[in-house]
């Protein structure tokens, strides 16, 4: 089966030709992808862009709501369409496609959570609307302007959310996707023209690709035209968006990231053990928040094993594995080999379901990911720091809750970007950081206007007659 994938320029598909140039992928079996390359022309029709998102922050949340309906209706032929893109050309198991589909519903139809995001991260929903007096000055926040989206293809919903976080700012975007799935930005743009093809927020989008190992003076246009730059994947994906970003430009890096998990004495062996089967499983550790690593404290170590067992089984039914490829699978069988000649005790589930691996702390192996994981028996949280590194260690998923609070310090000095309750690595609560940043922040300028030489200050409680007492000597009127 082979599938064209066009561009989209300004909200606008572009009519697939033979003056298209593609880029041929084979992801998955036979199934072969035809995506469209940009060109002169096309890259020239997305530079010349002259729409803005001159809306308010209701009318921007209200069009995203609207969308999302689109997308929680089960008969929505572009969601169907999706779905079935994912498992024909990505390997997705049915019950991960359809869930990945949900979640774009979520988070389009989740208004409050929207409002909030921008509440907490710029301190006011008013503040890209409204000018707001704060202390001694009214501020405003505008939009970059252009924000160049480099995404990754291991988590599709990190695109979605990259692009939210740029419509909320108003900001206008293009959209490069990952060769590995060029199918989710297409689909969550795509669905917008659906709702309403000339309405601002459409406009302003743009999908495309361009490979990173060919010719790089029409990306190097693109990226010279960008005001903000977001980047998502591995360490030569963000090198590669450091090398051609212009100087003057912000580049928010989403870089790869570890994340483990941390189990203290539980009373409640099978809530602990469904916790860290959720946070191996989902997305089958593809994601920086999935759990790679198991530090457990305390006795009963068997009983935890069997029933993480009974817990990965569990979610072998209920969220199947993706389809793996020959390397893939002789990665894991490779690990597996590798652990036995080292004498550590392997466990292992029926068609390499999961494996799970008994080892010291100071003796990792290959990490084929695949719901892989290395169980460390440990004495206390100071076995476990060393292992915590500053820029590279994500997420925390802690085991029963009240340990969090013991060590979330400790933690936090390790550095430790963010700490959940197992079982919600995937849940990034409204109002935190991610991989310690405020994002918003980055996409937008804070212009301030200052009041007036008579506008009176706590700290100075006459008119800032400044040339007056300069001439007067008298600039110690102004020292409080």
């Amino acid at each position: 089966m082979i599938k064209c994938i066009p561009m989209i320029i300004n909200g606008m598909v572009q009519d697939i030709d033979d003056n298209n140039v593609y880029k041929e992928i084979n992801l998955n079996n036979d199934n072969i992808i035809k995506l469209s390359v940009i060109t002169e022309s096309s890259v020239s029709k997305t530079l010349n862009i002259k729409d803005r998102i001159n809306l308010n922050l209701n009318q921007i949340v209200n069009f995203l709501y609207t969308v999302g309906q689109r997308w929680k209706s089960e008969e929505y032929n572009r969601r169907r369409t999706y779905i079935r893109e994912l498992k024909t050309y990505l390997g997705y198991s049915d019950e991960m496609a359809r869930l990945e589909a949900n979640w774009i519903a979520m988070l389009l139809c989740s208004k409050s959570a929207l409002y909030d995001i921008v509440n907490y991260d710029l301190g006011s929903i008013h503040v890209l609307d409204e000018w707001l007096p704060r202390g001694d000055c009214y501020v405003k926040a505008q939009p970059k302007g252009v924000s160049v989206h480099l995404l990754a293809g291991n988590v599709p919903l990190s695109g979605v959310t990259s692009i939210l976080r740029a419509i909320l700012t108003k900001n206008e975007c293009i959209i490069k996707t990952s060769s590995s799935d060029p199918f989710t930005a297409n689909a969550l743009v795509s669905s917008f023209i659906d709702v309403n093809a000339d309405h601002p927020i459409t406009k302003s989008m743009s999908v495309m690709y361009w490979p990173h190992d060919e010719d790089m003076t029409l990306p190097q246009r693109i990226m010279n035209h960008a005001d903000v730059v977001i980047a998502w994947g591995g360490e030569e994906a963000i090198k590669w968006a450091v090398k051609y970003s212009p100087p003057h430009v912000d580049i928010m890096k989403f870089g790869p990231k570890k994340s483990l998990s941390i189990i203290e004495a539980p009373k409640d062996i099978e809530a602990a053990a469904m916790g860290v089967a959720h946070d191996i499983c989902f997305y089958d550790q593809q994601a920086c928040f999935s759990t790679q690593d198991v530090y457990y404290i305390g006795e009963n170590l068997p009983l935890f094993l069997n029933e993480l067992e009974k817990q990965l089984d569990r979610y072998a039914k209920i969220l199947p594995k993706g389809l793996n490829s020959f390397d893939e699978k002789a990665a894991f069988t490779l690990t597996e080999r590798e652990s036995l000649f080292a004498g550590y005790e392997v466990r292992k589930g029926d068609k390499q379901a999961w494996l799970i691996v008994v080892s010291p702390t100071n003796s990792f192996g290959n990490q084929p990911l695949s719901r892989s994981v290395y169980v460390h028996q440990v004495s206390d949280i100071n076995d476990i720091i060393p292992f915590v590194n500053k820029n590279s260690t994500q997420t925390v998923s802690i085991y029963p809750w009240e340990a969090s609070l013991k060590y979330r310090d400790k933690l936090a000095m390790s550095g430790v970007e963010r700490i959940v309750e197992s079982g919600m690595n995937n849940i990034f609560r409204v109002g935190g950081a991610h991989d310690s940043l405020c994002p918003l922040q980055y996409l937008v300028r804070f212009i301030s206007h200052e009041r007036p030489f008579n506008y009176t200050t706590k700290d100075v409680a006459v008119e800032i007659e400044q040339t007056r007492y300069l001439e007067e000597d008298k600039f110690l009127v102004f020292v409080p």
